[in-house]
């Protein structure tokens, strides 16, 4: 499951996991309204804080050691879930 939050930590929506989409495009799919532009993680305005399940998220299509996110942070249009029987809660930024 993925919940999602508004900067108010209150929870707009939970949808169940998709394996073949990013989180964006989940999220974009039930209908929920984030920030987005680029849609390739160059813009940061799909980012998320990571409340919980962020060792079940691939933070990148690309996987880059070096790519400059905290533990914490995700941009939601690069990012994958792992498994989608573990949940995922994250909260919008912008």
């Amino acid at each position: 499951m993925i919940t999602i939050k508004n900067a108010s930590w209150e929870v707009i929506k939970t949808i169940e996991a998709d394996l073949t989409k990013t989180l964006l495009k989940q999220l974009e799919a039930e209908w929920v309204s984030m920030a987005a532009a680029c849609y390739t993680g160059i813009c940061w305005a799909c980012m998320c804080q990571i409340e919980d399940g962020e060792e079940n998220i691939n933070k990148s299509f690309r996987w880059e050691p070096w790519f400059p996110l905290g533990d914490d942070e995700v941009m939601t249009c690069i990012a994958w879930v792992k498994d989608k029987d573990k949940d995922i809660v994250l909260k919008t930024i912008y």
